[in-house]
């Protein structure tokens, strides 16, 4: 594995999108990554396999621009070639838009340059069932991806498959048999996010359907399926010893169910199977 040194990740300077991050966002960002490792992601998309990481974020100010200040850290990666992970390197949170004045249920946030179009906005928010936002992340993409979160947090334990089957499961469907043609109408395809907590720790469980089947994907028994197998890898004894962070599950069509693809755990490290 290679290592480049205080690499450029991101900044408050304007970018392409005409756009800045604030210096507060790049701060919450390193505060989110202080002591752990941060994995490399090829194009934003979780389903690939990582080709490094990140570690030793820091703000430090751009000498060049006096008021503007750089997001740093050391890349580690695998590959000849530096030009690959450096040229993909970006950031991305979300920011709220449009949020409900009483309880939500799903928050949709929206790529770039569509949370611009407030006719969309407008068309997705719904009051007491969907706020809308903005997912801001900055590499260049193969198409479009929205994310979809669940509010609900649910804690996985006996009870758990009732609670998520009656509860959330069906509002997930709801929104995917209804409002995600909005989406589909300009090809924005979606990752789900749903927060779990298992052993008094919270996790972040994103499942990712196959394009044009999200409907199916995400009906009430496919997702019980996927927290299902959720429960299971997080019962294990292998993962018991290095407590689980953030899931990744992607939709296998040969096998009709979704497929463990990533476990990041809270040290940093990671884990892929095979």
């Amino acid at each position: 594995m290679k290592t480049i040194t205080n690499q450029v990740i991101s900044g408050t300077q304007l970018d392409l999108h005409g756009e800045r991050n604030t210096k507060e966002a790049l701060e919450s960002f390193v505060e989110r990554y202080a002591g752990k490792r941060m994995p490399l992601n090829q194009q934003h998309d979780l389903a690939l396999k990582s080709f490094g990481y990140v570690e030793n974020l820091r703000i430090v100010p751009d000498e060049g621009s006096p008021g503007n200040w750089f997001l740093i850290g050391d890349v580690h990666y695998e590959g000849e070639s530096p030009e690959f992970p450096v040229g993909g390197l970006s950031i991305s949170f979300v920011e709220m838009l449009r949020r409900c004045e009483t309880q939500d249920l799903l928050h949709v946030y929206l790529p770039y340059p569509y949370y611009n179009d407030h006719k969309l906005v407008e068309d997705l928010f719904e009051e007491g069932f969907t706020s809308v936002g903005k997912w801001r992340k900055k590499a260049v993409e193969p198409f479009s991806t929205a994310l979809i979160a669940g509010v609900i947090i649910f804690v996985i334990k006996p009870i758990w498959e009732d609670l998520y089957k009656t509860q959330i499961a069906p509002h997930v469907y709801k929104f995917f048999a209804g409002k995600f043609k909005k989406l589909q109408g300009k090809n924005i395809g979606v990752n789900f996010l749903q927060q779990i907590v298992h052993n008094n720790c919270q996790i972040q469980v994103i499942l990712i359907p196959t394009p044009g089947k999200e409907e199916y994907c995400f009906s009430v028994e496919q997702t019980n399926a996927a927290m299902a197998l959720v429960h299971s890898c997080l019962t294990s004894q292998d993962l018991a010893i290095a407590p689980a962070e953030k899931m990744v599950l992607q939709f296998d069509d040969e096998n009709d169910c979704y497929v463990l693809r990533r476990i990041e755990h809270e040290d940093g490290s990671l884990t892929e199977p095979v």
